[in-house]
């Protein structure tokens, strides 16, 4: 055990393992450049599970990482190693307070690097969340949470920049229950239980139809129901980007591009395929005229959900550095007496 102490206390231990991670980021960085789509990912997951998840397929690509991992956690109990034996010889030789100073600098930044580690294993980010108005998704990686969208509002300067935002938001337990309530703004998420909500995205989706029914007008949802004037009950069916009839009379996509899109209305007459172009198309259903008169669109809000649960360690750490920094420079040896000085002019 001593000989382990005595290893991982070496100062010679400390300027090899400095310069491998100089070495090896410099690796990454030229691999970074290289294949930019590749690391562009790593940008948007936890870093230990997604590396885990490559196994040994990308290797190559990704050995660099594993290594500074390697290195930066036997930098870090080096630090923990120097660090506690400098502060004990401090206590037993009975030095200066002045002398703890530097080895504060080396607390914060352990303490930093635990909130990195435990961020990177039991954190998570989830891009992509989108969530339309009035209606309600899974919270990512939380059981029997939702995040339901209330209302956006949001004021754009005539120049095109934004000027304020306020998305308001319900998050609900698994019976619909209210857990927590909030607006999110510009920099400004939500946060619940170390879950933090951000607004990335917005825009409006067509989410239904406005259909003139024998010259009755309403509106109906995508895979929503309508009656007629004369209490028929009809209903949106698959929509066909690329509407096609094939050789048996059944109906089919062309390809994926919504080059020619057809809604299929079904009723006791059977199927007919209304075309959703643009408004004023129409088709006979049975006995009705069916024409598309506008279309419905809801807002929406595309939400960015992460969960760092070691963001408390990191903002711990960096404000013990800059206290260690603060008392290295300004208030230990001849800047010490500097700032005396200075506080009894």
């Amino acid at each position: 055990m001593t000989r382990v102490w005595r290893f991982f206390s070496s100062v010679y231990l400390t300027v090899i393992l400095a310069a491998l991670i100089c070495a090896v980021s410099a690796w990454g960085s030229i691999l970074s450049m290289r294949y930019p789509q590749f690391f562009r990912a790593f940008d948007q997951e936890v870093l230990l599970p997604f590396l885990s998840s490559f196994g040994v397929e990308y290797l190559r690509l990704t050995a660099w990482v594993w290594a500074l991992i390697v290195l930066s956690a036997l930098f870090g109990v080096n630090a923990f190693v120097c660090t506690a034996d400098k502060v004990y010889a401090v206590i037993r030789n009975r030095k200066p307070w002045a002398a703890l100073f530097p080895h504060i600098v080396h607390v914060g930044f352990l303490i930093a690097l635990l909130g990195h580690l435990v961020g990177s294993v039991w954190g998570f980010r989830s891009y992509g969340n989108v969530v339309f108005e009035g209606s309600s998704i899974p919270v990512p990686n939380a059981a029997g949470l939702f995040l339901r969208l209330d209302k956006s509002e949001m004021n754009v300067l005539p120049t095109g920049e934004l000027d304020s935002l306020k998305t308001s938001v319900t998050l609900l337990d698994g019976k619909g229950a209210q857990v927590a309530r909030g607006d999110i703004g510009m920099n400004a998420p939500l946060i619940h239980k170390g879950i933090a909500f951000y607004h990335f995205d917005q825009g409006q989706s067509p989410s239904g139809l406005v259909l003139e029914v024998d010259g009755k007008a309403g509106s109906v949802e995508f895979d929503g129901a309508f009656t007629a004037p004369d209490g028929e009950e009809l209903k949106l069916g698959a929509i066909y980007p690329d509407f096609g009839i094939d050789p048996e009379g059944r109906p089919y996509n062309r390809s994926n591009n919504f080059s020619n899109p057809h809604v299929e209305i079904t009723g006791v007459h059977g199927s007919s395929f209304l075309p959703i172009s643009s408004p004023g198309d129409a088709v006979a259903a049975g006995s009705h005229e069916i024409r598309l008169a506008d279309y419905v669109f809801t807002p929406y809000v595309m939400f960015i959900i992460n969960k760092d649960p070691g963001i408390g360690f990191i903002i711990a750490g960096s404000i013990v550095l800059v206290v260690g920094m603060v008392l290295l420079l300004f208030f230990r040896g001849e800047r010490a007496e500097l700032v005396r000085k200075a506080a009894r002019e």
